[in-house]
């Protein structure tokens, strides 16, 4: 039998109408779907783009004759999703809607549960993250009050987390990260321990990757392929920007005490030339610096900020940092040339403190 791993390749290597006439062959319609979907991205491409209205038309033609309306849900949504990666917004708004529809119309609670999460891990990885945490919350709600038997429900939930977690590989840093906690929350209440581990680390390595946390990047770093995380940042980021990506990675690699971090954070300046900075581009860099452990450095920056709170924040944060090493000296003074008169004197009398209770 001809299986989505027959079909993939071809479309890879552009061979469309071989592809499309193994997609007849398929068992599963959702596969078919997937199958059309991949050629309706690389269509749209490396063309022919003139392609894409019959393959949707083809893809609508196997949803509506799919028994089973969850199964019309998915594919709904996935090609809403696909037409909105490749600017089709309008087109890709009415098969959302036609997704919701198909989901509130399961009259089982479970299934139309789990169905409604499948339809927002599509919203979110399509741009629309508010509608998605709107539509998982919904699913969850409804599937905490359903009369279902316990067992049954503890099934749905750990399933509308694993989709919420999902959610959060596919999207960069800052709107992973709402994802993961919620994520997180379900695993944690239900013990499902090792899975609300993996998220904890998942939700650190966002916060951490905060600025360069692409899907891509994020992944590498998490499997350890650091040189091929750096590799990434290479490719989408000059100037700054791929400065502030290795000092996050290398941060990253501290915190789990990979002591290659000091390698890459010498590399990170070395390729940095000619750099642009600007206020909260080097209070940034002053705060991973410090994180670092790279003091002197840290502050460098720290001073060449303009702005005099900013500035004076930044230099406290190091004056603590020194105090954390119990370099008494050296932290008193770095508090003592802070500008702003008021974080300067919190600074001197939180060190002093600190230093009393010792």
């Amino acid at each position: 039998m001809t299986t989505l791993d027959d079909v993939v390749p071809l479309i890879e290597r552009g061979r469309y109408e071989e592809a499309i006439e193994r997609i007849a062959e398929l068992g599963d319609p959702l596969d078919r779907i997937e199958a059309i979907t991949r050629i309706i991205r690389r269509v749209y491409r490396d063309g022919p783009s003139d392609w894409i209205p019959e393959l949707v038309e083809d893809a609508v033609y196997i949803i509506e004759r799919m028994n089973d309306p969850s199964d019309r849900v998915a594919g709904y949504a996935l090609l809403a999703s696909t037409l909105s990666s490749i600017g089709y917004t309008d087109e890709a708004v009415d098969f959302f809607d036609l997704a919701v529809a198909e989901a509130d119309s399961i009259g089982e609670p479970l299934e139309r549960a789990v169905s409604t999460s499948i339809l927002a891990y599509y919203l979110a990885v399509s741009g629309y993250p508010e509608q998605a945490l709107e539509t998982f919350n919904a699913a969850f709600d409804a599937l905490v009050g359903a009369e279902v038997a316990y067992r049954l429900k503890v099934d749905g939930m750990i399933r509308i987390a694993e989709l919420m977690e999902k959610a959060g590989d596919g999207l960069p840093s800052k709107d992973a990260l709402e994802f993961y906690r919620a994520a997180f929350d379900i695993f944690d209440k239900l013990s499902v321990n090792q899975r609300a581990a993996m998220v904890e680390k998942k939700i650190e390595l966002a916060k951490t990757l905060y600025d360069v946390g692409l899907p891509t990047i994020r992944e590498a770093v998490l499997e350890g392929r650091n040189h091929y995380a750096l590799a990434l940042i290479d490719k989408m980021y000059s100037g700054v920007a791929r400065l502030i990506g290795y000092l996050e990675v290398a941060l990253w690699l501290k915190r789990v005490n990979n002591p290659e971090y000091l390698d890459i954070v010498d590399e990170a300046f070395k390729k940095c030339t000619r750099p642009r900075f600007t206020d909260s581009n080097v209070q940034l860099i002053a705060r991973l610096l410090t994180e670092l452990g790279n003091l002197k450095e840290a502050l460098k920056f720290a001073t060449g900020i303009a702005d005099v709170r900013k500035r004076s924040e930044a230099m406290k944060a190091i004056a603590f940092e020194l105090l954390a090493r119990d370099d008494y000296e050296a932290a008193i003074k770095v508090a003592k040339s802070i500008p702003d008169p008021v974080v300067r004197n919190e600074a001197i009398m939180e060190i002093n403190t600190v230093r009393g209770g010792r």
